[in-house]
């Protein structure tokens, strides 16, 4: 049986701050499991409607509220949506932390990844080469500066990775930076052979990359920071 999701809204009446206003908490309950969050806003108690989870009136500061807690409520449901289409299941704590952009296992893909790259790294000269190794560091980076500036985060948990991150990634690599085809493979198959790894590990239970189409340029002279990449990785895609 499916377990429902529901998402609460309330104010924290027992503290009113000085301009009279008190913070709108959140609460989120799937099946047995319950988190309770803080919606970084806050409200009129005198305009609280209980019931609805929401303001009353149609002021600039009641609508503004009111959008807030629709944005929140819109991007928890589909943060579980995603966990139920990758996993089948999913705990408050675990689409609370996802709703906040905190990775709360240890698995994380970053984490995965700079492993990843110092095993590679300790083998060069034993059937791995410099400049594959620093594709693979200049992957890692961009990368990381996509979590940064599109999620505001450090690091994901391969939980929270969706097709949709994939899409997102590939976009920002095409769009944001600029970059031609060839060269976003050079970015996207270290990517993808860190997803392997989680999934031979038992970390993700499907691989994410299944419906991932590359657009593919023609044949060119590699640039500097994608030579070795490409060309060693190409099986894993």
């Amino acid at each position: 049986m499916k377990e429902e999701l529901k998402v609460l809204f309330y104010l924290k009446k027992n503290q009113v701050n000085a301009s009279g206003l008190c913070s709108v908490m959140g609460c989120i309950t799937i099946g047995r499991s319950m988190e309770q969050f803080s919606a970084k806003i806050e409200a009129e108690p005198s305009k609280w409607d209980v019931k609805a989870g929401r303001m009353n009136g149609k002021g600039s500061h009641a609508l503004q509220v009111n959008r807030q807690i629709d944005k929140i409520n819109l991007s928890i449901n589909a943060r579980f949506k995603e966990y139920l289409t990758n996993r089948g299941s999913v705990t408050a704590e675990e689409l609370k932390n996802a709703f906040q952009g905190i990775a709360t296992t240890q698995e994380t893909l970053l984490k995965v990844f700079a492993e990843h790259n110092e095993v590679y790294g300790k083998r060069i000269g034993i059937g791995r080469v410099k400049r594959t190794y620093k594709g693979y560091c200049n992957a890692y980076s961009h990368l990381a500066d996509f979590l940064q500036k599109k999620y505001h985060v450090r690091d994901m948990s391969f939980n929270q990775l969706t097709f949709s991150f994939i899409e997102a990634y590939d976009f920002y690599l095409r769009v944001d930076l600029k970059m031609k085809p060839n060269t976003i493979l050079g970015y996207i198959i270290p990517f993808r052979k860190v997803v392997r790894i989680a999934l031979n590990k038992g970390f993700i239970t499907r691989d994410l990359f299944t419906e991932y189409k590359p657009e593919r340029g023609t044949k060119r002279t590699p640039h500097p920071n994608e030579r070795g990449t490409v060309k060693d990785n190409e099986r894993y895609v």
